[in-house]
């Protein structure tokens, strides 16, 4: 299983049950840190939503060119119909998770399924030439960062008017951050990704890629700045400051990050890529545990 030895151990995280948790961590970091709305129904959906949507586009990139030899989409070649059913089955709990509200959800999140769906399905004409929108340049790593941004986000709101500013805020941020990562899975999947694609790697270099992952971390770095020094203010004129520390401790994410991406290449242990999936749940868990402090 590509370094990770045990079989269970790597069909595991082939699955993507870390960045199922991450998305999880992140819509309830974003419910209870950002929009004071916390819910434990929406975090289970968004671990089932992942687990559908990256089961479902590994199926279809293991019979995709580029992406058959690919040693990470083995288990999807060798068993496409167990994992078109789990698919399915996650993304069926992921509604029965939302109750009542799982239509209104699923209307709000369009703008991120449809592109999704667009983008992985692997529609071709009569001719044989693909259709669809995996053949814009430069989309993949935008189009990853804008799911998981906006879905995270939108997810996480309550569905409120006070919330409704805060939104495209977040979204905003957050999408740097989700880029950045988006951009160094591209750096490893340099020789499987076609050239038709054209993703920022093969467009940019390695280097320039790098440096622009680099760049779009710089948004949630200056928002966890900024919500930090606001937050650590006296309450009262020429009273104490007090550091908040929900706020402190997801910062110390970032310079590791930046570092894990500085080195990201074809040639990285799968451990490199493992941490890179952890800085997503890394962030709501330290801020877990600085609101603890």
């Amino acid at each position: 299983m590509n370094g990770l030895g045990n079989p269970v151990l790597g069909s595991m995280v082939r699955g993507h049950l870390l960045l199922a948790l991450g998305a999880a961590a992140q819509v309830r970091w974003l419910g209870e840190h950002w929009f004071f709305a916390p819910s434990w129904s929406r975090p289970v959906a968004a671990f089932l939503a992942v687990l559908a949507c990256y089961g479902w586009m590994r199926r279809l990139r293991s019979r995709d060119e580029g992406g058959y030899n690919a040693p990470f989409l083995a288990w999807y070649r060798v068993h496409p119909r167990a994992a078109a059913w789990l698919a399915a089955g996650a993304a069926a709990g992921s509604c029965l998770a939302l109750g009542d509200a799982w239509l209104d959800v699923i209307v709000r999140l369009l703008p991120v399924v449809l592109p999704a769906a667009l983008y992985i399905t692997p529609w071709r004409s009569r001719s044989g030439a693909r259709i669809g929108l995996r053949g814009i340049p430069f989309l993949k790593s935008l189009l990853v960062a804008w799911v998981w941004a906006a879905g995270t986000v939108l997810l996480a709101h309550p569905g409120t008017d006070r919330a409704d500013g805060l939104g495209p805020l977040l979204i905003a941020v957050f999408f740097g951050f989700y880029l950045a990562i988006a951009i160094a899975f591209d750096l490893r999947d340099l020789p499987f990704d076609p050239p038709a694609l054209r993703t920022l790697p093969q467009v940019l270099g390695p280097m320039g890629a790098r440096a622009l992952a680099l760049l779009a971390l710089a948004p949630l770095a200056v928002m966890l700045a900024l919500a930090l020094t606001v937050s650590s203010l006296p309450s009262e004129p020429g009273g104490p400051a007090a550091v908040d520390w929900s706020f402190a401790l997801p910062w110390l994410v970032l310079p590791g990050l930046a570092v894990l991406i500085a080195r990201s290449s074809p040639g990285r242990a799968v451990w490199h890529w493992l941490m890179l999936d952890a800085s997503i749940v890394l962030l709501p868990l330290l801020a877990w545990a600085g609101s603890l402090l």
